[in-house]
């Protein structure tokens, strides 16, 4: 009996050593796996920071615009630039009117002379 005993012994020992290198294997890939993905993670944070950042700089600069020149301010401006471009052309468009008027009469009246 203690023969057969040693030998299943032996048997069980393997199979305990075979069973414990398998979860030694299963637990260093569950390792890389999560080192891999905390890599992923720091990464994506990294970009998640400087998102902020970038957000806080514009932020900081919309102010600074807002507070020389506000939104309401600046379509006021481009409103007024636009009545002034209108009202040039209205001015030339007359002027010219008035020139092919007076050609007009200078040609008829030499014409008539």
């Amino acid at each position: 009996m203690s023969e057969d005993f040693k030998s299943l012994w032996s048997e069980y020992s393997k199979l305990v050593l075979k069973e414990l290198d398998r979860m030694n294997s299963n637990v260093e890939n569950l390792r890389k796996d999560f080192d891999e993905k905390f890599a992923e993670i720091n990464e994506k944070l990294g970009d998640v920071k400087s998102t902020k950042e970038t957000t806080a700089e514009l932020k900081a600069w919309q102010l600074k615009v807002n507070e020389v020149w506000s939104p309401t301010q600046m379509k006021e401006s481009k409103d007024e630039i636009y009545k002034q471009k209108n009202r040039w052309t209205a001015t030339v468009a007359i002027l010219a009117f008035i020139q092919i008027i007076i050609g007009i009469i200078i040609a008829t009246k030499s014409f008539w002379q």
